[in-house]
């Protein structure tokens, strides 16, 4: 299974360009809707579901097949999924109408999260060292990263230079080179994985792991509830420019990543205690979003702190998932290692309708008043997981 020091680089580095894939063609949506609407005579609303689909999609599916196919060879399965991802890729490139772009979506949704997943099992499997272990799924990890920051700002640059279609087809040509590199260098005797499915959804019955998975959702509803419409509040509330908007979700995706980073720091220090102050400060910024949005430059402000803040739950409650699951249910750590992922996309999945008919009846200003509602839910939820917690 031992790959040579030159080959497993690439690998590794093919690994990282599927995570950056994968992360592009689920972001790069986000700041295209306008576009999209236009192209396809639909409205701004509708369009929406674009991004809500996809989320229950990668939400629904991702469970369902990784209990099914726990005990494949992960070789072909990755191969498989891969080629499915390329099929659903290229539909995206030319789908002739809107029902068909949705088809597409969902056909990549299906396959994203496994193949996120896998990756870091195969990386892990074939790894010589711990440090070679832990250094190469960061890697990986990276890649994603990478693609939450630069997936809307590429996506909208490429959609203004040219067409919202050839953001896809740039996602179609990495997705090749990154399925050939994989069949090529990818060893075939990977072995699948252990455990039915009862012992892995024993974790399920964990009332304080519920409580993660509510907080989870409502945490991402309340970055959702706004983000959604991300591309008219900056160009259309604010007044930012095309070229002014490609800078600003660059920007804002840096806090993204700069929030990740303090996450990290949060969930080595009582990580889920320390979640309370925020979750407070949130709920303050929140309450003047429509305020701030009155104005320019304050606008952009409330932007830039609600990018950064409303971020860092993300480490502590992953950390808090697998701690419970080492504790109680260690053979279904795999299961517990994929929950954050999950319920973030049912979130995106809950917030993104949500928002919609927030728009439609309230406008993009007071998209914020949402965002509060959410924040206020997982607030309390928050509390009385760390009251169970004790």
């Amino acid at each position: 299974m031992a790959l040579s020091k030159h080959k497993f680089h690439i690998l590794t580095a093919m690994f990282v360009l599927i995570a950056f894939m994968l992360g592009c063609n689920e972001f790069m949506v986000v700041g295209n809707l306008s576009l999209i609407a236009k192209s396809y005579n639909e409205s701004l609303t509708q369009i929406s579901w674009l991004v809500s689909i996809f989320a229950w999609t990668y939400a629904i599916a991702t469970p369902i097949l990784a209990l099914v196919t726990n005990h494949f060879h992960k070789y072909y399965l990755l191969v498989t999924l891969l080629l499915i991802f390329l099929g659903g890729t290229i539909l995206s490139s030319f789908a002739p109408s809107f029902t068909w772009l949705l088809i597409s979506r969902v056909i990549t949704a299906s396959v994203a999260g496994l193949i996120e997943s896998l990756l870091s099992v195969i990386a892990y499997q074939l790894s010589s060292s711990k440090k070679q272990r832990s250094m190469t799924v960061a890697w990986i990890y990276t890649g994603f990263s990478i693609a939450s920051v630069v997936g809307v700002p590429l996506g909208s640059f490429i959609a203004d230079h040219w067409r919202w279609q050839d953001a896809f087809i740039m996602v179609t040509v990495i997705t090749v080179l990154a399925t050939i590199v994989t069949f090529t260098i990818l060893p075939k005797n990977l072995k699948g994985g252990q455990g039915d499915y009862h012992d892995q959804l024993v974790l399920f019955k964990d009332k304080n792991i519920w409580l993660g998975i509510i907080l989870d959702i409502f945490s991402t509803g309340a970055i959702y509830g706004y983000y959604t419409y991300i591309r008219p509040i900056i160009t259309q509330t604010l007044g930012f420019t095309l070229s002014q908007l490609i800078w600003i979700l660059l920007f804002l995706g840096v806090c993204a990543i700069l929030a990740n980073q303090f996450s990290g720091w949060l969930a080595s220090r009582s990580g889920m205690k320390n979640l309370l102050p925020i979750y407070l400060i949130n709920l303050v910024l929140l309450a003047f979003f429509s305020l701030s949005m009155q104005n320019k430059w304050t606008g952009f402000a409330m932007l830039c702190v609600l990018g950064f803040s409303l971020y860092l739950f993300g480490t502590p409650l992953q950390v808090y998932f697998l701690d419970v699951s080492t504790k109680k249910y260690p053979q279904a750590i795999m299961l517990a290692s994929t929950l954050n992922a999950i319920f973030w996309n049912v979130g995106v999945a809950v917030s993104s309708p949500i928002a919609g008919q927030t728009l439609k009846y309230f406008g993009l200003a007071n998209l914020g008043w949402l965002s509060f509602i959410f924040m206020a839910i997982a607030t309390v939820i928050l509390l009385v997981l760390l009251k169970k917690s004790e």
